[in-house]
């Protein structure tokens, strides 16, 4: 499967570990993460500003977790969608990768559900999903 992973379940997973952590090495190995420039640019930013966690420790922390990613050009095609417009590009990801799940803990975005056929879901969510062969 091919899973979107929004900035806070990166930033919560790098800072705190737990359950994000979990779903990302999980995502690792039995799936593949798909990402984009707004995703690493938003991870970049906060933890810049929040955590004071300059941009190369970062960028160190998070490669282990992109060297299968799916890269995914964000061009703004998805707008309107998210009641807060600043998470539409999550959705575009999704869609342009063919996603088959969107991993988040944002309301603005789990209010939704689900974005064209593409589930939303919380990160245990994901974590109780079944893998392997049914």
């Amino acid at each position: 499967m091919i899973v979107v992973f929004d900035s806070g379940i990166w930033i919560s997973a790098l800072q705190f570990g737990g359950t994000p952590a979990a779903v990302l090495e999980r995502c690792v190995s039995v799936d593949r993460i798909a990402y984009c420039a707004n995703i690493h640019e938003e991870i970049l930013e906060a933890f810049e500003r929040k955590f004071r966690v300059d941009p190369q420790t970062v960028e160190e922390r998070i490669q282990p977790f992109l060297h299968d990613a799916l890269w995914v050009e964000i061009v703004g095609v998805v707008t309107g969608i998210c009641r807060d417009p600043h998470d539409d590009f999550i959705l575009e990801c999704a869609l342009k990768a063919g996603a088959e799940f969107i991993v988040t803990g944002d309301h603005d975005l789990l209010v939704l559900s689900e974005f064209r056929g593409i589930p939303i879901i919380t990160a245990r969510q994901y974590l109780d999903l079944p893998t392997g062969p049914a």
